[in-house]
């Protein structure tokens, strides 16, 4: 089509197919310079379900929890279970980014996280805001995802049982509520909401590990 249009530009006389060539020749090379990793084949992803959020020492962890880890990134055997966790810090979200790429020869894709999880000690300080800034930014990010609070999310994230991940364990437990019980989750985009409203951050519920066992709290 790029070239339908380029060759258009170039033999057509008349004014208005020559701009509406040069308009389509622009979008289209627009769409092909954004959509550069919609080219990169599924086996060459790690697909997150769930995602931890901390903050140590000024630096902030984030903590990936994604089924099948060893066998995808080819450093594991077969018969090790999945369901691990990957977890990458740094002073800012850019560098965080930096040290993945250096390390992973998977591209991070983000599309089908359905948890995300603060620490306590992210959300009683403004770091909060630095993370859902940086994660606002993100395309692939939705904002259905539910959003939790817990005291230690990578403890949380590295929870495993019966080829289960945390991600799915999580989700299902949410979506298979009552509606009435349903309606007290929190998403993304109630936070976001409430953060541009009045630059707060929304109550979430709280999530705890106890002798292997999830158990969602909500208010």
């Amino acid at each position: 089509l790029l070239l339908i249009l380029i060759y258009l530009f170039l033999r057509s006389r008349q004014k208005q197919i020559k701009k509406v060539a040069t308009v389509g020749c622009i979008f289209l090379a627009l769409v092909l310079t954004c959509s550069g990793c919609a080219g990169i084949e599924p086996e060459k992803r790690m697909y997150p379900l769930a995602m931890g959020v901390d903050v140590s020492e000024g630096e902030y962890i984030l903590t990936y929890a994604m089924p099948d880890l060893p066998r995808a990134t080819g450093q594991g055997k077969e018969e090790e279970d999945g369901n691990q966790t990957l977890q990458v810090r740094g002073k800012s979200f850019e560098e965080i980014k930096s040290r993945y790429e250096r390390s992973q020869e998977k591209y991070l894709d983000i599309g089908h996280l359905q948890i995300l999880i603060l620490s306590q000690d992210l959300t009683e300080t403004d770091m909060w805001k630095d993370f859902f800034e940086y994660l606002r930014k993100e395309p692939l990010a939705g904002e259905n995802i539910y959003v939790f609070q817990t005291q230690e999310p990578e403890k949380l994230l590295g929870w495993k049982e019966g080829g289960t991940s945390v991600g799915e364990y999580i989700t299902g437990l949410m979506e298979n509520r009552m509606d009435r019980e349903q309606k007290n989750g929190v998403t993304l985009r109630q936070v976001y909401y409430q953060w541009y409203q009045n630059g707060t951050l929304k109550k979430l519920p709280k999530i705890t590990l106890s002798e292997d066992q999830i158990q969602v709290w909500l208010e």
